[in-house]
């Protein structure tokens, strides 16, 4: 990641706690347990991965770039498939000047889109890696909530949900019953968040005037807490072992 991404901001190297592979052309390109989080203000999370566990048949490095910026200098890779090729695939800092990134030293990154999926463990991650440090809260409330456009109603409630995110505005979500339905048509509009999965879109129409995209909606939102209803987990040092993989967790 060049200077110019980076900005001036703090810049924090974490630890990922999860599987992540990248995925191009049907094949994996990268898979480890020991991936780094690149995060910090103004830029999305990235992930970093060892060398060692990035496939390199598939990676054609295109020389050092770059200056004496806070990343170094910053070598590029094109990734190719037998019949695929993306150029400006994949960097990584052979040199890191900053010295809150030289965990990334002979690590590789990879440009978001230019792999075809990703994935933490076995489920699908989308837009951009998940920030260790985001925390979604969903809070029932008693609070009035009521939204007006173009001097009508569309929705009044005294029992919002609110979801809190990190960095983010608070958001209020409303039953369908206390949202004047009639006034609403769904959009074509999708978007992917990587915390709570695709929002469909509603756009109001009022005496014949389109407003488009108004409200979103997540008809098949990402159960995460939900998920682990009626399962068991145990305690490491409640037992002999926990094996992954074959392998003993600490």
């Amino acid at each position: 990641m060049d200077d110019d991404k980076l900005g001036s901001g703090v810049l924090m190297v974490l630890p990922c706690q999860k599987r992540v592979r990248a995925v191009f052309a049907g094949k994996v390109v990268a898979d480890s347990r020991n991936v780094l989080i690149l995060r910090g203000q103004g830029i999305l999370p990235v992930y970093y991965f060892p060398r060692i566990d990035v496939k390199p048949a598939q990676l054609r490095s295109t020389g050092l770039g770059g200056g004496p910026g806070r990343a170094g200098p910053v070598e590029r890779f094109d990734l190719a498939s037998e019949d695929r090729e993306v150029c400006d695939a994949a960097w990584s800092h052979p040199q890191p000047a900053d010295p809150v990134l030289l965990p990334l030293k002979d690590h590789i990154a990879f440009v978001w889109g230019a792999v075809d999926a990703w994935f933490e463990e076995d489920e699908e991650v989308f837009v951009h890696p998940r920030d260790p440090q985001v925390r979604i809260d969903t809070l029932q409330s008693s609070a009035h909530i009521q939204v007006v456009l173009a001097d009508v109603v569309l929705a009044e409630s005294h029992r919002p949900l609110v979801l809190v995110e990190t960095n983010h505005p608070v958001r209020y979500y409303l039953p369908p019953e206390d949202c004047r339905l009639d006034l609403l048509a769904f959009s074509p509009r999708t978007t992917r968040c990587p915390y709570k999965g695709t929002a469909s879109y509603w756009s109001a129409v009022i005496d014949g005037t389109i407003h488009e995209n108004v409200a979103w909606t997540y008809r098949n939102p990402i159960a995460e807490i939900p998920r682990i209803k009626d399962l068991i987990a145990f305690y490491p040092e409640a037992v002999d072992a926990i094996l992954r993989d074959g392998e003993k967790l600490a």
